[in-house]
Formats: structure tokens, C-alpha cells, sequence
């Protein structure tokens, strides 16, 4: 596996769920509130601390992707190494799971002002301004219903992200088989030499 390579994928996955998804989700809010939405200027659409917080997260991922690379996986552990990388996964999983959903519901609750009485879908929808479709719809989903479910992607995220960590730790050094076969010739016989050197 490589691991610079597999860092930068689960950074750019982090980036696009965490960061991308909420600040979309923002954004189109704001546009659908129609003639009730404040200028884009005060629409607060963009938190600092909550970007702040998520980029100290992938941050803090840096050194055990480090560690992936530079540790061979039969390389023995001792008591302290261990006690070690259970701080420094306990340290993630708090950041995860209580300080990235406290910052979200803290943007959301104060400065996006998603409460209960700020109906999106339904008959008192405000996207029904936007699109009427929106209004014909007999559900009533307000600004709090989305902000619970982006905090349930985070949270599902999380866990998902967490046993993909777990299952991939011990393979790191693991070659594939494609890569682990010989070359082989047109001819399907594995390879002595290259054509031209002798």
C-alpha cells in the first residue's frame, strides 16, 4: 500500500464530507430562504473555527500515516509504544466524535440559525419560493432536521473510517499480487533478462 498516496485520498474523502458537504449544504440554504435571506455578507456561510477544527484534524492524522510508512507491520511492540499509540488514537476518536460535531452544531445552531420553525420542505416550506414542487410535498422538514443529518453523516463517517483504519493497519506492508508477480514475455514465460542487455 501507499501510504502517502492512500493519506492523500483519505484527506481529500475528509475534506469533501466534512468541510465540502456542510459549507454546500449551507450555501443552498441560504439560497432557497429567497426573499427572507440576509445578504450573502452576513449569511455566515463559511465558519472559521469549524474549518480551523477540521484542518487540525487532518493534521493530526499525519503522524500515523508516518508511522504506516516507517514501521514495518512485524516489527515488535513494546508496553510503551503501545500505550503511546492508545493516547494517540483516544486523542482522534475525541476529536472525531465530540470536538468536529460540537463545532458543526455550534455553526449551525447560532450562526446559520437552523432551528425547528424554519421549514425548507412541506407546505410552509420556504423552497417552495424556489420550486413549487418543494411545496406539494406532505412532509414537513425544517432547518434542524438537515443539521441532525449532517452530524449522522459525521458521526457514520467516523465509524466507517475507523474500522477501514483498523482493517488496513495490520496490511500496510502487504504487496498486491499483481505486483508480486514476475514480469513475463508476449509469450506468457517469466522474464531472465531485459531484451538488448547482456
Amino acid at each position: 500500500m501507499d501510504v502517502w498516496k492512500t493519506m492523500g485520498k483519505v484527506h481529500g474523502f475528509l475534506i469533501a464530507t466534512f468541510l465540502g458537504l456542510p459549507i454546500a449544504l449551507a450555501f443552498l440554504m441560504w439560497l432557497a430562504d429567497g426573499t427572507q435571506r440576509p445578504p450573502f455578507n452576513d449569511s455566515h456561510i463559511l465558519s472559521v473555527r469549524y474549518i480551523f477544527f477540521n484542518l487540525l484534524f487532518l493534521a493530526f492524522l499525519v503522524p500515523g500515516f508516518y508511522v504506516a510508512k516507517h514501521r514495518a507491520a512485524d516489527a515488535p511492540l513494546t508496553w510503551g509504544e503501545a500505550m503511546v499509540a492508545a493516547l494517540y488514537v483516544f486523542f482522534l476518536l475525541t476529536w472525531l466524535y465530540g470536538v468536529i460535531p460540537h463545532e458543526f452544531l455550534t455553526w449551525a445552531d447560532s450562526e446559520l440559525n437552523w432551528r425547528q420553525d424554519k421549514k425548507i420542505i412541506g407546505p410552509e416550506g420556504s423552497w417552495a419560493t424556489w420550486w413549487s414542487f418543494w411545496k406539494k410535498i406532505p412532509l414537513t422538514v425544517d432547518k434542524r432536521t438537515i443539521r441532525d443529518v449532517v452530524v449522522v453523516v459525521i458521526y457514520v463517517v467516523g465509524l466507517g473510517g475507523l474500522m477501514w483504519a483498523f482493517s488496513a493497519w495490520p496490511k500496510r506492508d502487504k504487496v498486491s499480487d499483481a505486483a508480486a508477480l514476475p514480469k513475463a514475455s508476449s509469450y506468457g514465460r517469466p522474464l531472465v533478462a531485459e531484451t538488448g542487455k547482456s
